[in-house]
């Protein structure tokens, strides 16, 4: 009888996963769910998290039983439940710089990474356990998994990143400000890795060829996008890791240059952030230490940010233009 009830389960999972396995579940900076079909790249909205109560959500996650989790700006992992469209506090992650990043692998896993200090923790959904994994793996965006490797856009918006459990490889070239990735799965040879920018702009990568290309401009429909997800991901966490080629990708030109027309003149710096900006924005600056803690803000004047007064050290620096959208991200080492 248990042999046929777990059967049963298994079919119905399964069957469940097929319906569900072409949508990506996607959260907006207005803490807004929704969810993007990637056969046909339709948008339907679902509801949207209370960002007073919950915090703002940076990423999504699915656990290998259809639980859908969050990881917020307030260090907070979040269970959210879709059909009643509510949420409960699931753990408090360790106080430092922001949290960007989640994903679950097979063992029920949630993983989750400090920007700034670069630390990837886990977090086990059944014993509460949270567990410093590794230093040196941080992204702007997501995790997702692919044969077997941890893999995310890299905090310097320069390469696909790959993490096999001992080693970090870059494996693909990535493009500015990529804040979702995830995979949908079919099986361990047939992967189909979507990547999208902050503009809701969506990528199809083949991290085989090193290929990446635009299929669908979704900004109208979406919003702005802070994190992604899709049922089916964690389940190429179970996939034996394999070992993926590396890839040179071509440099941006001048220092740290986006799509937005902005540049660092010099990194590291003295007394002066000097950018290069060839968009008429108007700026302002928010400066980070390595702990998360801001510690200078302002408009940016002459294209050009004091620093004299800091400490010297690493810090973080990020810069949104008049409507607050955040066009510019960057490690600055002050001497």
């Amino acid at each position: 009888m248990k042999l046929k009830q777990k059967l049963l389960t298994l079919f119905v999972l399964s069957f469940f996963y097929s319906l569900s396995a072409q949508d990506i579940y996607v959260v907006n900076s207005l803490n807004e769910l929704k969810i993007v079909n990637s056969e046909t790249f339709t948008v339907t909205d679902l509801f949207a998290v209370d960002a007073q109560q919950a915090g703002f959500i940076t990423d999504l996650a699915f656990s290998p039983d259809g639980r859908l989790f969050a990881v917020t700006n307030s260090w907070t992992l979040l269970e959210i439940d879709l059909q009643n469209e509510t949420f409960i506090p699931l753990a408090n992650l360790p106080i430092a710089d922001p949290y960007t990043a989640l994903v679950c692998n097979s063992s029920n896993e949630l993983f989750t990474a400090r920007i700034l200090s670069e630390e990837l923790y886990s977090y086990n959904i059944d014993t509460g356990d949270i567990t410093l994994v590794e230093t040196g793996i941080s992204t702007p965006g997501d995790f997702t998994y692919f044969k077997g490797n941890l893999v995310y856009p890299n905090i310097m918006n320069d390469f696909i990143k790959a993490y096999d459990g001992s080693t970090i490889s870059n494996v693909g070239c990535s493009v500015p400000l990529l804040w979702t990735f995830v995979n949908v799965f079919t099986d361990c040879e047939d992967n189909i890795i979507y990547g999208f920018d902050q503009f809701a702009k969506m990528y199809r990568y083949d991290l085989e060829t090193e290929d990446f290309e635009v299929v669908a401009d979704l900004v109208q429909e979406t919003g702005l996008l802070y994190g992604g997800a899709t049922m089916t991901e964690y389940m190429a966490s179970d996939c034996p890791v394999a070992s993926l080629e590396t890839v040179t990708c071509e440099p941006l030109g001048t220092e740290n240059f986006n799509e937005y027309g902005i540049a660092l003149k010099s990194n590291p710096v003295q007394t002066t952030i000097d950018l290069v900006v060839n968009i008429p924005y108007k700026l302002s600056y928010s400066l980070y230490n390595t702990q998360g803690r801001l510690v200078s803000q302002g408009k940016v004047y002459n294209q050009a940010i004091p620093v004299g007064d800091l400490s010297a050290g690493l810090y973080f620096l990020q810069l949104s233009e008049e409507n607050g959208l955040n066009v510019f991200s960057k490690k600055i080492a002050i001497k």
